[in-house]
């Protein structure tokens, strides 16, 4: 066995690393992947945050603000173009290098003399640049001249060299208006988001409209800082975007296969933001003063750039730092980072996987013999080291170490290693399990061979849905059935019913006679329990519907074929866990809310219905789908508890539910609300035209002794002749369980 063992050990060590890899290899560039990796990215940003260096002084952030909205309107169309033009005019007292719109103005206004005023005033800006969008959804039309012939000066770039076919694309570009065209340089302002989290990580540098490739609103920034034309911009698609300084030297880009530039995000907070509206009446007191105030960015020679900050506006987005920020913001961070030659260096993947393979043999091997203990502690200890080592390299040099393939896969190999040892101890457990099964019950053994330790009694809080069962009558059955037709009886009706609450992910509690105490949520969390458990209670009487039928077949006694089944649910809080002694003891639930359950199940009699439910269960399963119909009864005290609370009846799935039993529950409901006003002649009324089309009828239906409608039929009765005080709030205390 020991020559066997050491076999297995060792191809577990020469094969595992390189079969991990390899499969690493494969999935390395799917979006799933990709997604996780950004997340851990996001980590890193905002772990540095309070590290990060100050942006770039020359980039000056003026945000229509929530003080431009209340000063000149929240409505797009009160903000006309002379508006936009006052502005423009005014930083002529402050003049900036460069004037950036990260705003559309492909439509002309409604006044004409409003675009002439804009466009006079950014005439004497020569570095007034204004946004358009790519449209990647239009259709192309042939000879179609989008973007229009007259962007002025924004020539396409022509030096374009390498694969263009995942570069941003479209048919179509909302250009500026030509009046503005004319006077301003344009860029797009295409930013596309993740599909998961609506992030922007990467921002294209260039773009295509049909066949022409154009500049971005962040790469014309720069054009226009350099005074350089387009025809002196290189690209080579996957490498870079490369144009020359003006003082000497060159900006080289870093761009994907795509033309975009990945983000190296910077603590957002420190591009400071300025009210649009604000800063033109600054501008207006610095021209009478000739003081301009501390707290409002220079302006002149500043690269300014203009766009949306107001909460409530299209254009906010999440960012590493916050889920509703400015997206303009992403623009500036674009062009900081390109000023401040700060870009993202991610690790090649060839270099990554080698490291791995040897880290991942090296510890395979030095732990192959350790104890278990080490080997479980050592693997974690390397992972937190190389996350440590990552976040070092991201936080000092924008630096980024895959994260989750590597540590995922680590893991992964080192668990196959433990357990591959497991397997060879396993022997030993089948002893345990042999000692400990002579004096306690099978399930516990099976805890103390999982756990590696004796189970402890105690349980904790959890919210789940729980449900009683009980059938209708069982006296009567034991009173009339020998002991081997009433067990033969109660495997195939309790097999049936088990079988439907596990196979819909509850948990068997016990059984107790005829009666099903279960659960849903625990010790395995459950999404939208009290959902399933409704679905459940559904399936189950028409399963029991369906034995009855087989029964009546089978000529077994009318007892037997009339078998009916009440089914009680709450959901709520309750301490579940290993209640008992210490020497023997289940996995149980306890508390008030198991109790109300048990009170359902109970009460369901006293109203002629079979499945009774609370209020928290029927408002928790129907906020999680609403498929089900239910039948509102009453508020209701139960026996032992002082406060009231709402019962419905599942009365089954809307889509088998008949229009008689519609009309029913329409009564119903009319009744109850006479009830709830003290019109107890008009509630008997709606009550007892109800009462003749209840699905359950007592003269027609075996087993069948009452119905809701009967029963507030009758309680009507008894508040006509002995009313209830003054402030009665329709609930009903119920004298028994």
């Amino acid at each position: 066995m020991a020559v066997k063992a050491n076999r297995r050990g060792l191809l577990t060590l020469l094969a595992a690393p390189p079969l991990m890899a390899g499969f690493m290899a494969i999935i390395w560039s799917t979006e799933f992947v990709s997604e996780l990796e950004n997340v851990t990215t996001d980590w890193r940003f905002q772990a540095r945050a309070d590290t990060d260096p100050p942006p770039d002084p020359r980039i000056a952030l003026i945000g229509i603000g929530d003080h431009s909205l209340k000063t000149a309107g929240r409505r797009w169309e009160e903000w006309t173009r002379d508006i936009h033009g006052a502005f423009v005019d005014a930083l002529g007292l402050r003049p900036p290098k460069i004037l950036a719109f990260d705003l559309f103005f492909s439509e002309p206004s409604l006044n004409p003399e409003h675009d002439e005023a804009f466009a006079f005033a950014m005439e004497l800006h020569p570095g007034a640049i204004t946004g358009m969008r790519i449209d990647e959804t239009t259709a192309h039309i042939k000879n179609d001249p989008t973007p229009p012939p007259y962007l002025q000066g924004t020539h396409p770039i022509t030096n374009v060299t390498g694969d263009t076919s995942k570069m941003l694309h479209g048919t179509r570009a909302n250009a500026p208006i030509k009046l503005l065209a004319e006077v301003a340089w344009t860029g797009f302002v295409n930013c596309p988001a993740s599909k998961s989290d609506g992030m922007r990580r990467s921002i294209p540098l260039v773009g295509m409209v049909q066949d022409t490739v154009y500049p971005s609103l962040v790469l014309q920034i720069l054009m226009r800082l350099e005074e350089i034309p387009s025809e002196k911009v290189d690209v080579v698609m996957g490498e870079f975007v490369k144009l020359p300084k003006m003082g000497g030297g060159h900006w080289q880009i870093p761009i994907d296969e795509s033309g975009a530039m990945a983000l190296n995000y910077r603590n957002t907070e420190l591009l400071e933001i300025t009210d649009y509206v604000a800063t033109m009446g600054e501008l207006s007191g610095f021209e009478e003063s000739g003081i301009w105030p501390d707290g409002y960015p220079e302006l002149t020679d500043q690269i300014v750039i203009i766009g949306q900050s107001a909460e409530g506006l299209p254009d906010l987005g999440p960012t590493p730092y916050s889920p509703r920020d400015p997206l303009f913001r992403v623009q500036a961070t674009a062009l900081n980072n390109i000023l401040q030659n700060d870009y993202i260096t991610k690790a090649p993947k060839g270099l990554s996987f080698t490291i791995w393979l040897l880290v991942a043999w090296l510890t395979l091997f030095f732990l192959r013999k350790a104890p278990v203990a080490l080997e479980m502690i050592v693997p974690f200890l390397i992972v937190i080291i190389y996350g440590l080592i990552a976040f070092y390299a991201f936080e000092h040099h924008s630096f980024t170490l895959p994260i989750v393939l590597p540590v995922a896969g680590f893991v992964l190999i080192h668990t196959i290693a433990i357990g591959d040892r497991l397997i060879i101890e396993l022997q030993e457990k089948r002893y345990i399990k042999g000692v400990f099964g002579s004096y306690v019950s099978p399930e516990v053994v099976e805890q103390i061979v999982d756990s590696g330790k004796f189970p402890e009694l105690g349980g904790e809080e959890v919210n789940i849905s729980i449900l009683f069962s009980d059938i209708q009558g069982f006296s009567t059955f034991s009173e009339e059935l020998s002991a081997v037709e009433l067990v033969d009886l109660m495997v195939e009706y309790l097999s049936a019913m088990t079988d439907i609450i596990t196979d819909d992910g509850g948990t068997l509690d016990k059984y107790i006679g005829d009666a099903i105490d279960a659960m849903y949520g625990a010790p395995i969390p459950l999404e939208d329990h009290a959902y399933v458990s409704v679905t459940s209670t559904i399936r189950m009487q028409q399963k029991q519907g369906e034995l009855r039928e087989k029964w009546k077949s089978e000529g077994r006694k009318e007892l037997i074929q009339n078998m009916r089944t009440r089914i009680g649910l709450n959901t709520g809080t309750a301490v579940v866990g290993n209640m008992g002694s210490v020497r023997r003891f289940n996995y149980t639930m306890m508390g008030d809310n198991v109790n109300l359950g048990a009170r359902c199940e109970s009460g369901a009699k006293q109203y002629g219905v079979y499945t009774m439910i609370t209020d928290d269960t029927r408002n928790a399963a129907v906020n999680a789908k609403d498929d089900v119909l239910y039948r509102y009864l009453d508020q209701i005290v139960v026996k032992g508890r002082t406060l009231p609370v709402k019962v419905h009846e599942v009365v089954g799935f809307k889509r088998d539910i008949q229009s008689a039993t519609l009309d029913c529950l329409d009564l119903y409901e009319q009744g109850l609300s006479a009830y709830l006003e003290k019109n107890w002649d008009k509630a008997i009324g709606k009550f007892e035209r109800a009462s003749t089309i209840e699905v359950f009828q007592p003269d027609r239906d075996p087993g069948i002794a009452t119905n809701p409608s009967l029963v507030m039929i009758e309680r009507c009765g008894i508040y006509k002749v002995s009313p209830p005080p003054a402030d009665w709030d329709g609930v009903f205390r119920m004298t028994s369980k």
